[in-house]
C-alpha cells in the first residue's frame, strides 16, 4: 500500500517528467534524430518497457478484437499526432509556452461536453472558461522574432490541445474504460509506433542521414520514454490511488511549471512578463474547468493517467 506522501512524491514526479518533454525533445534533436525519430522512437521504447512489465507482472496483454481496429487508428492519428504537433511546435516558439497552450485542453473537452453531449456548465467553470481565454491572449501577444514562425508554432501548440481533447474522449468511450491502463496504454503505444514508423522508414530511405551525437540521441531518447512516457504515465497512476484524482489533479500543474523552469533556466529561453501572467491564468482557468467538485466533467474524471 502505498502512503500518502508517497503518492503525492509520485505525482509531482509525473508532472515534473511530463514537464521536461520539451528539454529531452531537444537533447533527442541535438543528438540527430529527426521529428518522425524521435516520435516513433519514444512510442516504441515505451512500448517495449510497458510490455515487459505486463509480462513480469503475468498480465495478459490483449485486448478485445473489435476495440482493435478502432484503437489502432484512434491511437495512431490523436494520441500520435498530438506528439507530433508538440514537438513540431518546439521548433518555432519555446517549449514552456508550447507546454502551457497546450495545457488548455480541459477548455476544449469542456466546449466539446456542452455541445455535444449536452453539458450545463457550472459558475466556476464558467468563470475557468474566462481565465483560460485571458490567459491565452496574454500567453501568445507577439514576442518580437518571426510573426509567421512564431503564428505557426501556436497553430500548432493549440492543435496538440485540440487532438489530446479527442483522445479524451475516446478514452471515455464505455468498452475502453473497462480495459486494463497498461494494457491499454501498450497498445495505444505500439500503434502509434507502427503508423509514425511509415513515415520514418520513408524519410531514411530518401534522405541522407546527419552524422549521430549518440549520447545525446540515446540520453533524449530515454527521457521522452523512460521518463516522461512509461515512468510518467505509472507514478500519476500510482499517485491518484495513493491521494485521490482530485489532488492529483492539483499536482499536476507542476507540469507546464517545470516546462516554463526547465526553459527559461536549461534552455536559455527569454520570456516576457505577459507570458508568466498568461500561464498561470492558463494554469488556474484549466483546473477550475475541470476540478470543480459539484458539477465534474465526466470525461476529465476517467484516465487521467494516461497523458501524452
Amino acid at each position: 500500500m502505498i502512503g500518502y506522501r508517497t503518492g503525492v512524491g509520485l505525482t509531482l514526479l509525473s508532472s515534473s517528467f511530463f514537464g521536461l518533454m520539451g528539454l529531452f525533445n531537444m537533447l533527442a534533436k541535438e543528438g540527430g534524430l529527426s521529428l518522425y525519430e524521435r516520435i516513433t522512437l519514444r512510442f516504441l521504447v515505451a512500448a517495449i518497457i510497458l510490455f515487459l512489465v505486463l509480462k513480469f507482472q503475468g498480465k495478459s496483454t490483449a485486448i478485445p478484437n473489435h476495440l482493435r481496429l478502432r484503437l489502432f487508428f484512434s491511437s495512431s492519428l490523436f494520441f500520435g499526432g498530438t506528439s507530433y504537433l508538440l514537438f513540431h511546435s518546439y521548433a518555432y516558439i519555446p517549449t514552456s509556452l508550447t507546454t502551457t497552450l497546450h495545457f488548455i485542453y480541459p477548455l476544449l473537452v469542456l466546449i466539446f461536453a456542452i455541445s455535444l453531449d449536452g453539458y450545463k456548465p457550472s459558475a466556476l467553470q464558467k468563470w475557468g472558461t474566462l481565465l483560460s481565454l485571458v490567459g491565452l491572449y496574454l500567453a501568445v501577444r507577439p514576442t518580437g522574432g518571426s510573426s509567421t514562425n512564431q503564428g505557426l508554432g501556436i497553430a500548432l501548440a493549440l492543435a496538440s490541445a485540440l487532438t489530446f481533447c479527442l483522445y479524451v474522449r475516446f478514452l471515455n468511450q464505455e468498452e475502453i474504460k473497462g480495459l486494463d491502463n497498461t494494457t491499454l496504454m501498450l497498445h495505444i503505444l505500439t500503434s502509434a509506433a507502427i503508423v509514425w514508423a511509415i513515415p520514418t522508414m520513408v524519410e531514411l530511405i530518401r534522405t541522407p542521414h546527419i552524422p549521430i551525437v549518440w549520447y545525446k540521441a540515446v540520453g533524449g531518447i530515454a527521457g521522452l520514454a523512460i521518463l516522461s512516457t512509461a515512468l510518467g504515465c505509472t507514478f500519476f497512476s500510482l499517485g491518484i490511488r495513493a491521494i485521490g484524482s482530485e489532488k492529483a489533479s492539483i499536482l499536476s500543474v507542476f507540469e507546464p511549471v517545470t516546462a516554463i523552469l526547465a526553459g527559461v533556466l536549461l534552455l536559455g529561453e527569454n520570456l516576457p512578463a505577459t507570458f508568466a501572467l498568461g500561464s498561470i491564468l492558463i494554469i488556474l482557468g484549466s483546473y477550475l474547468v475541470s476540478k470543480n467538485k459539484k458539477v465534474p466533467i465526466p470525461l476529465l474524471q476517467e484516465k487521467k493517467d494516461l497523458k501524452v
